[in-house]
Protein backbone atom coordinates (compact mmCIF):
# COMPACT_ATOMS: atom_id res chain seq x y z
CA UNK A 1 0.00 0.00 0.00
CA UNK A 2 3.07 2.37 0.65
CA UNK A 3 5.09 2.28 -2.18
CA UNK A 4 8.88 1.92 -1.04
CA UNK A 5 11.96 3.51 -3.46
CA UNK A 6 15.27 2.80 -4.14
CA UNK A 7 16.61 5.57 -2.69
CA UNK A 8 16.36 7.68 0.67
CA UNK A 9 15.83 11.02 0.90
CA UNK A 10 18.28 13.70 0.47
CA UNK A 11 19.81 15.66 3.76
CA UNK A 12 18.55 18.81 2.82
CA UNK A 13 14.75 17.45 1.79
CA UNK A 14 14.92 15.93 5.13
CA UNK A 15 16.13 18.87 7.08
CA UNK A 16 13.50 21.43 5.62
CA UNK A 17 10.47 19.00 6.42
CA UNK A 18 11.61 18.48 10.21
CA UNK A 19 12.44 22.28 10.75
CA UNK A 20 9.15 23.05 9.32
CA UNK A 21 7.78 20.24 11.50
CA UNK A 22 9.71 22.18 14.34
CA UNK A 23 8.87 25.29 13.85
CA UNK A 24 4.79 24.00 13.42
CA UNK A 25 5.31 22.61 16.55
CA UNK A 26 6.40 25.40 18.41
CA UNK A 27 3.73 28.06 16.94
CA UNK A 28 1.34 24.85 18.63
CA UNK A 29 3.03 24.81 21.71
CA UNK A 30 3.20 28.90 22.69
CA UNK A 31 -0.99 28.60 21.67
CA UNK A 32 -1.00 25.15 23.91
CA UNK A 33 -2.22 25.28 27.28
CA UNK A 34 -0.88 22.02 29.25
CA UNK A 35 -3.79 19.71 30.82
CA UNK A 36 -3.74 17.32 33.68
CA UNK A 37 -1.92 14.31 31.93
CA UNK A 38 0.87 16.62 31.00
CA UNK A 39 1.11 18.37 34.13
CA UNK A 40 0.96 15.00 36.01
CA UNK A 41 3.78 13.92 34.98
CA UNK A 42 5.53 17.08 34.67
CA UNK A 43 4.40 17.47 38.68
CA UNK A 44 5.90 14.41 39.34
CA UNK A 45 9.22 14.93 38.14
CA UNK A 46 9.27 18.31 39.62
CA UNK A 47 8.39 17.18 43.37
CA UNK A 48 10.40 14.27 43.77
CA UNK A 49 13.93 15.09 45.51
CA UNK A 50 15.26 12.11 44.24
CA UNK A 51 14.79 9.32 41.36
CA UNK A 52 13.86 6.91 43.71
CA UNK A 53 11.14 9.42 45.38
CA UNK A 54 10.15 9.88 41.54
CA UNK A 55 9.85 5.61 41.38
CA UNK A 56 7.86 6.10 44.37
CA UNK A 57 5.44 8.63 43.40
CA UNK A 58 4.32 7.27 39.99
CA UNK A 59 3.69 3.67 41.25
CA UNK A 60 -0.23 4.06 40.30
CA UNK A 61 0.70 5.07 36.80
CA UNK A 62 1.27 2.46 35.04
CA UNK A 63 4.25 3.53 32.66
CA UNK A 64 7.81 3.03 32.45
CA UNK A 65 9.86 5.86 33.37
CA UNK A 66 11.91 7.22 30.75
CA UNK A 67 9.93 10.08 30.05
CA UNK A 68 9.36 11.41 33.84
CA UNK A 69 12.87 10.53 34.25
CA UNK A 70 13.69 12.93 31.42
CA UNK A 71 11.15 15.74 33.11
CA UNK A 72 13.38 15.25 36.32
CA UNK A 73 16.77 16.40 34.74
CA UNK A 74 14.30 19.01 33.40
CA UNK A 75 13.17 20.20 36.87
CA UNK A 76 16.19 20.46 38.33
CA UNK A 77 16.78 23.43 36.41
CA UNK A 78 13.76 25.04 36.11
CA UNK A 79 9.81 24.64 36.80
CA UNK A 80 8.70 26.16 33.73
CA UNK A 81 6.86 23.85 31.85
CA UNK A 82 7.64 25.66 28.30
CA UNK A 83 11.09 23.37 28.71
CA UNK A 84 9.25 20.10 28.88
CA UNK A 85 6.78 21.04 25.52
CA UNK A 86 9.96 22.13 24.20
CA UNK A 87 11.93 18.73 24.34
CA UNK A 88 8.50 17.04 22.96
CA UNK A 89 8.67 18.97 19.60
CA UNK A 90 12.27 18.61 20.00
CA UNK A 91 12.25 14.70 19.99
CA UNK A 92 9.01 14.51 17.79
CA UNK A 93 10.58 16.93 15.21
CA UNK A 94 14.10 14.92 15.24
CA UNK A 95 12.15 11.74 14.97
CA UNK A 96 10.62 13.13 11.79
CA UNK A 97 14.22 13.78 10.45
CA UNK A 98 15.04 10.16 10.94
CA UNK A 99 12.10 8.97 9.62
CA UNK A 100 12.36 11.20 6.38
CA UNK A 101 15.97 10.11 5.67
CA UNK A 102 15.32 5.96 6.33
CA UNK A 103 12.17 5.46 6.03
CA UNK A 104 11.76 2.99 2.26
CA UNK A 105 8.88 5.17 1.55
CA UNK A 106 8.32 7.52 -1.74
CA UNK A 107 8.27 11.52 -0.68
CA UNK A 108 4.60 11.80 -0.60
CA UNK A 109 3.49 9.22 1.83
CA UNK A 110 6.45 10.39 4.00
CA UNK A 111 5.08 13.67 3.69
CA UNK A 112 1.46 12.80 4.60
CA UNK A 113 2.34 10.51 7.61
CA UNK A 114 4.52 13.24 8.96
CA UNK A 115 1.95 15.52 9.09
CA UNK A 116 -0.83 13.70 9.97
CA UNK A 117 -2.78 14.04 13.18
CA UNK A 118 -0.49 11.93 15.19
CA UNK A 119 2.81 13.25 14.33
CA UNK A 120 2.07 16.90 14.07
CA UNK A 121 -0.46 17.59 16.56
CA UNK A 122 -1.35 13.70 19.72
CA UNK A 123 2.07 13.14 19.57
CA UNK A 124 3.90 16.85 18.79
CA UNK A 125 2.06 19.20 20.85
CA UNK A 126 0.62 17.17 23.98
CA UNK A 127 3.61 16.52 25.55
CA UNK A 128 3.69 12.92 26.90
CA UNK A 129 5.60 9.67 26.25
CA UNK A 130 4.67 9.05 22.84
CA UNK A 131 7.25 11.09 20.81
CA UNK A 132 9.57 9.25 22.77
CA UNK A 133 8.14 5.78 22.34
CA UNK A 134 8.03 6.94 18.20
CA UNK A 135 11.92 8.32 18.10
CA UNK A 136 13.13 5.18 19.92
CA UNK A 137 11.28 2.46 17.23
CA UNK A 138 12.50 4.49 14.29
CA UNK A 139 16.34 3.95 15.64
CA UNK A 140 15.30 0.18 15.98
CA UNK A 141 14.29 0.00 12.39
CA UNK A 142 16.90 2.18 11.08
CA UNK A 143 19.71 -0.31 12.70
CA UNK A 144 17.48 -3.33 11.23
CA UNK A 145 17.56 -1.46 7.63
CA UNK A 146 21.20 -1.92 7.61
CA UNK A 147 22.26 -4.73 5.42
CA UNK A 148 24.97 -5.46 8.30
CA UNK A 149 23.16 -6.28 11.66
CA UNK A 150 24.75 -4.39 14.35
CA UNK A 151 22.57 -6.44 16.80
CA UNK A 152 23.69 -5.16 20.41
CA UNK A 153 22.90 -1.79 18.92
CA UNK A 154 19.08 -3.14 17.91
CA UNK A 155 19.37 -4.60 21.44
CA UNK A 156 20.14 -1.72 23.00
CA UNK A 157 17.64 0.62 21.04
CA UNK A 158 14.43 -2.09 22.06
CA UNK A 159 15.51 -1.91 25.93
CA UNK A 160 15.28 1.91 26.01
CA UNK A 161 11.96 1.54 23.77
CA UNK A 162 10.64 -1.01 26.58
CA UNK A 163 11.21 1.96 29.25
CA UNK A 164 9.12 4.70 27.27
CA UNK A 165 5.76 3.55 26.85
CA UNK A 166 3.78 0.25 28.28
CA UNK A 167 2.54 -0.12 24.70
CA UNK A 168 5.65 -0.08 23.16
CA UNK A 169 6.96 -2.93 25.69
CA UNK A 170 4.26 -4.65 23.70
CA UNK A 171 6.01 -4.23 20.51
CA UNK A 172 9.35 -5.01 21.90
CA UNK A 173 8.44 -8.37 23.08
CA UNK A 174 6.80 -8.78 19.27
CA UNK A 175 9.95 -7.62 17.67
CA UNK A 176 12.12 -10.04 20.09
CA UNK A 177 9.91 -12.63 18.41
CA UNK A 178 10.22 -12.05 15.16
CA UNK A 179 13.87 -11.21 15.10
CA UNK A 180 14.24 -14.92 17.48
CA UNK A 181 12.46 -16.73 14.35
CA UNK A 182 14.09 -15.06 11.75
CA UNK A 183 18.16 -15.57 12.92
CA UNK A 184 19.94 -18.62 12.60
CA UNK A 185 22.78 -17.31 14.70
CA UNK A 186 22.16 -18.89 18.39
CA UNK A 187 24.13 -16.36 20.16
CA UNK A 188 22.11 -13.66 18.17
CA UNK A 189 18.64 -15.78 19.47
CA UNK A 190 19.51 -15.79 23.10
CA UNK A 191 20.18 -12.15 22.86
CA UNK A 192 17.06 -11.16 22.03
CA UNK A 193 15.57 -14.04 24.08
CA UNK A 194 16.75 -12.43 27.27
CA UNK A 195 15.70 -8.70 26.20
CA UNK A 196 12.26 -11.20 25.48
CA UNK A 197 12.37 -11.79 29.41
CA UNK A 198 13.77 -8.63 30.52
CA UNK A 199 10.52 -6.79 28.21
CA UNK A 200 8.02 -9.16 30.11
CA UNK A 201 9.62 -8.83 33.96
CA UNK A 202 9.17 -4.88 33.26
CA UNK A 203 5.97 -5.22 31.69
CA UNK A 204 4.53 -7.01 34.92
CA UNK A 205 6.16 -4.78 36.80
CA UNK A 206 4.23 -1.35 35.74
CA UNK A 207 1.15 -3.74 37.63
CA UNK A 208 -0.94 -0.64 39.81
CA UNK A 209 -1.91 -1.06 42.97
CA UNK A 210 -5.25 -2.80 43.57
CA UNK A 211 -6.67 0.35 45.29
CA UNK A 212 -6.10 2.58 42.29
CA UNK A 213 -9.77 4.66 41.59
CA UNK A 214 -9.96 3.18 38.29
CA UNK A 215 -10.84 -0.18 39.26
CA UNK A 216 -13.49 0.99 41.53
CA UNK A 217 -15.39 2.53 38.11
CA UNK A 218 -14.32 -0.49 36.25
CA UNK A 219 -17.58 -2.64 36.93
CA UNK A 220 -18.56 -3.98 33.28
CA UNK A 221 -18.73 -7.91 33.08
CA UNK A 222 -15.27 -9.58 32.12
CA UNK A 223 -17.38 -10.96 28.66
CA UNK A 224 -19.35 -7.80 27.19
CA UNK A 225 -20.55 -5.76 24.36
CA UNK A 226 -18.83 -2.75 25.97
CA UNK A 227 -15.34 -3.48 26.75
CA UNK A 228 -15.43 -5.55 23.10
CA UNK A 229 -16.26 -2.07 21.62
CA UNK A 230 -13.47 -0.09 23.62
CA UNK A 231 -11.03 -2.44 22.46
CA UNK A 232 -11.62 -3.16 19.02
CA UNK A 233 -12.44 0.20 18.46
CA UNK A 234 -8.70 1.33 18.52
CA UNK A 235 -8.40 -0.05 15.09
CA UNK A 236 -10.86 2.34 13.56
CA UNK A 237 -9.46 5.27 16.16
CA UNK A 238 -5.72 4.40 14.80
CA UNK A 239 -6.85 4.49 10.86
CA UNK A 240 -9.21 7.20 10.75
CA UNK A 241 -8.81 9.44 13.68
CA UNK A 242 -11.12 11.93 12.19
CA UNK A 243 -12.53 13.88 15.38
CA UNK A 244 -16.24 14.90 15.31
CA UNK A 245 -15.97 18.04 13.48
CA UNK A 246 -19.86 18.92 14.13
CA UNK A 247 -18.53 18.72 18.34
CA UNK A 248 -17.41 21.52 20.66
CA UNK A 249 -15.91 18.45 22.38
CA UNK A 250 -13.81 18.13 19.15
CA UNK A 251 -11.07 16.16 21.25
CA UNK A 252 -10.42 12.46 21.71
CA UNK A 253 -14.52 12.50 19.50
CA UNK A 254 -14.48 10.23 16.45
CA UNK A 255 -16.62 11.30 13.57
CA UNK A 256 -17.64 7.78 12.63
CA UNK A 257 -18.88 6.66 15.66
CA UNK A 258 -20.44 9.82 16.65
CA UNK A 259 -22.57 9.40 13.70
CA UNK A 260 -23.42 5.80 13.60
CA UNK A 261 -21.80 3.10 16.20
CA UNK A 262 -22.88 -0.18 14.34
CA UNK A 263 -20.69 1.69 11.15
CA UNK A 264 -17.99 2.54 13.82
CA UNK A 265 -17.99 -1.41 14.48
CA UNK A 266 -18.08 -2.99 10.51
CA UNK A 267 -15.32 -0.02 9.68
CA UNK A 268 -12.91 -1.01 12.30
CA UNK A 269 -13.72 -5.01 11.24
CA UNK A 270 -12.49 -3.76 7.88
CA UNK A 271 -9.25 -2.10 9.02
CA UNK A 272 -8.74 -4.77 11.61
CA UNK A 273 -9.07 -7.13 8.61
CA UNK A 274 -7.00 -5.17 5.70
CA UNK A 275 -3.83 -5.28 6.95
CA UNK A 276 -4.20 -9.83 6.62
CA UNK A 277 -4.29 -8.94 2.55
CA UNK A 278 -2.28 -6.38 2.81
CA UNK A 279 0.58 -9.00 4.49
CA UNK A 280 -0.99 -12.58 3.60
CA UNK A 281 2.46 -13.35 1.55
CA UNK A 282 4.85 -12.10 4.64
CA UNK A 283 3.97 -14.31 7.43
CA UNK A 284 6.63 -12.48 9.59
CA UNK A 285 4.84 -9.03 8.73
CA UNK A 286 2.04 -10.54 9.44
CA UNK A 287 2.70 -11.70 12.81
CA UNK A 288 4.17 -8.24 14.01
CA UNK A 289 0.82 -6.57 13.41
CA UNK A 290 -1.18 -8.57 14.42
CA UNK A 291 0.65 -10.26 17.83
CA UNK A 292 1.07 -6.70 18.55
CA UNK A 293 -1.81 -5.36 17.96
CA UNK A 294 -3.88 -7.56 19.71
CA UNK A 295 -1.32 -7.90 22.33
CA UNK A 296 -2.63 -3.98 22.78
CA UNK A 297 -6.51 -5.30 22.32
CA UNK A 298 -6.42 -8.10 24.90
CA UNK A 299 -4.66 -5.11 27.77
CA UNK A 300 -7.50 -2.58 26.66
CA UNK A 301 -10.16 -5.07 26.77
CA UNK A 302 -9.07 -6.48 30.40
CA UNK A 303 -7.92 -3.09 31.60
CA UNK A 304 -9.88 -0.31 33.83
CA UNK A 305 -8.12 1.75 30.94
CA UNK A 306 -9.95 4.69 29.37
CA UNK A 307 -9.20 4.79 25.48
CA UNK A 308 -8.04 7.86 23.79
CA UNK A 309 -7.03 8.54 20.53
CA UNK A 310 -3.51 8.83 21.43
CA UNK A 311 -3.60 5.31 22.95
CA UNK A 312 -5.23 4.54 19.15
CA UNK A 313 -2.44 5.79 17.57
CA UNK A 314 0.32 3.23 18.34
CA UNK A 315 -2.32 0.99 15.39
CA UNK A 316 -1.42 3.17 12.59
CA UNK A 317 2.37 3.44 14.36
CA UNK A 318 2.61 -0.39 14.37
CA UNK A 319 0.70 -0.17 10.82
CA UNK A 320 3.55 1.45 9.11
CA UNK A 321 6.51 0.03 10.85
CA UNK A 322 4.49 -3.00 9.05
CA UNK A 323 5.52 -1.70 5.81
CA UNK A 324 8.76 -0.93 6.95
CA UNK A 325 9.76 -4.33 8.19
CA UNK A 326 8.55 -5.90 4.70
CA UNK A 327 10.66 -4.08 2.77
CA UNK A 328 13.26 -5.36 5.47
CA UNK A 329 12.59 -8.91 5.81
CA UNK A 330 10.91 -8.82 2.12
CA UNK A 331 12.91 -6.48 -0.11
CA UNK A 332 11.38 -7.52 -3.59
CA UNK A 333 8.42 -7.06 -2.66
CA UNK A 334 6.29 -4.06 -3.25
CA UNK A 335 2.64 -2.81 -3.20
CA UNK A 336 2.03 -2.89 -7.03
CA UNK A 337 -2.38 -2.85 -6.75
CA UNK A 338 -3.60 0.88 -7.50
CA UNK A 339 -6.64 0.21 -5.62
CA UNK A 340 -4.23 0.22 -2.21
CA UNK A 341 -2.53 3.04 -3.25
CA UNK A 342 -4.84 5.18 -3.84
CA UNK A 343 -7.11 4.37 -0.40
CA UNK A 344 -3.41 4.91 1.20
CA UNK A 345 -3.27 8.67 -0.30
CA UNK A 346 -6.83 9.14 1.65
CA UNK A 347 -6.37 7.69 4.50
CA UNK A 348 -3.45 9.50 4.52
CA UNK A 349 -4.38 12.66 3.70
CA UNK A 350 -7.23 12.44 5.75
CA UNK A 351 -4.53 12.17 9.05
CA UNK A 352 -3.30 15.87 7.76
CA UNK A 353 -7.14 17.31 7.82
CA UNK A 354 -7.64 15.98 10.86
CA UNK A 355 -4.12 16.78 11.95
CA UNK A 356 -4.48 20.06 11.37
CA UNK A 357 -8.24 20.71 12.49
CA UNK A 358 -6.93 20.22 15.74
CA UNK A 359 -4.04 22.05 15.73
CA UNK A 360 -6.05 25.17 14.38
CA UNK A 361 -8.79 24.50 16.64
CA UNK A 362 -6.02 24.33 19.19
CA UNK A 363 -4.48 27.75 18.67
CA UNK A 364 -8.35 29.22 18.72
CA UNK A 365 -9.55 28.15 21.34
CA UNK A 366 -8.09 26.99 25.01
CA UNK A 367 -6.89 23.63 25.23
CA UNK A 368 -7.38 23.79 28.98
CA UNK A 369 -8.39 26.50 31.03
CA UNK A 370 -5.89 25.71 33.69
CA UNK A 371 -3.58 28.72 32.66
CA UNK A 372 -6.25 31.11 32.25
CA UNK A 373 -7.04 30.09 35.80
CA UNK A 374 -3.44 31.00 37.19
CA UNK A 375 -3.03 34.01 35.20
CA UNK A 376 -6.29 35.37 36.68
CA UNK A 377 -5.07 34.27 39.77
CA UNK A 378 -1.59 35.99 39.64
CA UNK A 379 -2.68 39.06 37.80
CA UNK A 380 -5.41 39.69 41.02
CA UNK A 381 -2.47 38.92 43.42
CA UNK A 382 -4.54 35.93 44.54
CA UNK A 383 -1.95 33.27 43.97
CA UNK A 384 -0.61 33.38 47.58
CA UNK A 385 -3.85 33.16 49.01
CA UNK A 386 -5.28 29.56 50.40
CA UNK A 387 -6.11 27.45 46.42
CA UNK A 388 -8.58 25.27 46.83
CA UNK A 389 -9.74 22.98 44.07
CA UNK A 390 -12.03 20.21 43.26
CA UNK A 391 -12.22 17.92 40.95
CA UNK A 392 -9.02 16.23 41.96
CA UNK A 393 -8.34 15.35 38.20
CA UNK A 394 -8.50 18.83 36.63
CA UNK A 395 -5.94 20.61 39.27
CA UNK A 396 -2.01 19.21 38.46
CA UNK A 397 -2.30 21.60 35.24
CA UNK A 398 -2.80 25.13 37.52
CA UNK A 399 -0.68 23.42 39.64
CA UNK A 400 1.92 23.44 37.34
CA UNK A 401 1.29 27.22 35.34
CA UNK A 402 0.86 28.52 39.67
CA UNK A 403 4.15 26.76 40.67
CA UNK A 404 2.57 26.06 43.52
CA UNK A 405 0.95 23.02 45.72
CA UNK A 406 -2.70 23.72 46.16
CA UNK A 407 -4.95 22.15 48.27
CA UNK A 408 -7.21 19.33 46.82
CA UNK A 409 -10.67 18.75 48.30
CA UNK A 410 -10.72 15.48 47.83
CA UNK A 411 -7.75 14.68 49.51
CA UNK A 412 -7.49 17.20 52.04
CA UNK A 413 -3.92 17.55 51.50
CA UNK A 414 -1.55 20.43 49.42
CA UNK A 415 -0.20 18.58 46.58
CA UNK A 416 0.32 19.00 42.74
CA UNK A 417 -0.23 15.84 40.85
CA UNK A 418 -3.00 13.42 41.20
CA UNK A 419 -3.02 10.40 43.85
CA UNK A 420 -5.11 7.91 42.36
CA UNK A 421 -5.99 5.92 45.22
CA UNK A 422 -8.16 8.72 46.68
CA UNK A 423 -11.27 7.72 47.60
CA UNK A 424 -14.18 9.04 47.02
CA UNK A 425 -13.08 10.50 43.85
CA UNK A 426 -15.94 12.43 43.02
CA UNK A 427 -17.30 14.44 46.00
CA UNK A 428 -21.38 14.54 46.84
CA UNK A 429 -22.65 17.76 47.84
CA UNK A 430 -22.78 17.57 51.90
CA UNK A 431 -19.05 16.14 51.20
CA UNK A 432 -17.85 19.01 49.29
CA UNK A 433 -19.07 21.56 51.97
CA UNK A 434 -17.96 19.16 55.00
CA UNK A 435 -14.32 19.25 52.99
CA UNK A 436 -14.52 23.13 52.85
CA UNK A 437 -15.47 23.89 56.68
CA UNK A 438 -12.49 21.79 57.39
CA UNK A 439 -9.93 23.04 55.14
CA UNK A 440 -10.68 26.79 54.53
CA UNK A 441 -8.83 27.91 58.00
CA UNK A 442 -7.76 31.04 56.66
CA UNK A 443 -10.47 34.14 57.08
CA UNK A 444 -10.24 34.27 53.06
CA UNK A 445 -9.17 32.18 50.53
CA UNK A 446 -9.63 31.22 46.67
CA UNK A 447 -11.97 28.36 45.37
CA UNK A 448 -11.61 27.22 42.19
CA UNK A 449 -14.32 24.40 40.62
CA UNK A 450 -14.25 22.30 37.63
CA UNK A 451 -17.09 23.41 35.79
CA UNK A 452 -17.81 19.73 34.49
CA UNK A 453 -18.27 18.52 38.17
CA UNK A 454 -20.16 21.32 39.36
CA UNK A 455 -22.75 21.07 36.75
CA UNK A 456 -23.07 17.22 37.83
CA UNK A 457 -22.58 16.73 41.26
CA UNK A 458 -23.35 20.33 42.61
CA UNK A 459 -26.59 21.05 41.44
CA UNK A 460 -25.30 23.63 38.45
CA UNK A 461 -24.17 26.61 40.69
CA UNK A 462 -22.99 27.53 43.96
CA UNK A 463 -25.01 30.58 45.40
CA UNK A 464 -24.17 29.91 49.13
CA UNK A 465 -22.17 27.97 50.95
CA UNK A 466 -22.63 27.32 55.12
CA UNK A 467 -19.92 29.32 57.04
CA UNK A 468 -19.29 30.89 54.53
CA UNK A 469 -19.88 34.47 51.90
CA UNK A 470 -19.21 33.37 48.68
CA UNK A 471 -18.45 35.89 45.73
CA UNK A 472 -18.12 34.41 41.90
CA UNK A 473 -15.14 35.84 40.59
CA UNK A 474 -15.09 34.71 36.95
CA UNK A 475 -15.89 31.63 35.06
CA UNK A 476 -13.36 30.45 32.51
CA UNK A 477 -14.67 27.94 29.59
CA UNK A 478 -15.02 26.41 26.08
CA UNK A 479 -11.26 24.34 26.85
CA UNK A 480 -11.14 21.51 24.33
CA UNK A 481 -10.99 19.50 27.10
CA UNK A 482 -14.52 19.98 29.10
CA UNK A 483 -13.32 18.68 32.22
CA UNK A 484 -10.44 21.31 32.55
CA UNK A 485 -13.02 24.69 32.74
CA UNK A 486 -13.28 26.24 35.96
CA UNK A 487 -15.55 28.89 38.00
CA UNK A 488 -13.67 30.72 40.58
CA UNK A 489 -14.83 31.68 43.99
CA UNK A 490 -13.95 33.84 46.74
CA UNK A 491 -14.32 33.08 50.07
CA UNK A 492 -14.62 34.92 53.67
CA UNK A 493 -15.48 32.78 56.27
CA UNK A 494 -17.79 33.80 58.76
CA UNK A 495 -16.75 34.90 62.35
Amino acid sequence: MIIPQKHTNTFLFCAVVAFFHFITGLVGILNHEIWSDEAHHFLLARDSSSLTELYKNAAYDGHPLLWDGLLFLITRFSSSVIYMQLLNISIMSGTVFLFLKHAPFKKVFSALIVFGCFFIYEYHIISRNYAISVFFITLVFIQLNKPVKDHLSIAMCLLALSFTHIYSILIVITLCLVLIFTNKNTGVKCVYLALLVIGTLILFSLKVPADHILFKYDIDPLLSFKRFGKAFSIYLKGILPLPDFTSSKVWNSNLIIAWSKPFAVVLSFVFALAPFFIFKKERFVLFFFYFSTVFICVFIYVSPIIVATRHAGFIFVILIFSFWLRNILYPTEGEKNKVYQKIAIVVLALHVVSGFYLFVTDVKRPFSNSKNAAIYLQKNNLQNKVILLSNLSSGPAVSAYLNKKIMYLETGVNSSFCTWNTWPFILTKPNFERKLQRLAKNDTSVLLVNTFYLKKNLGNSIDSLPGFKILKLTTFDDAMVDVENYNVYYLIKNN
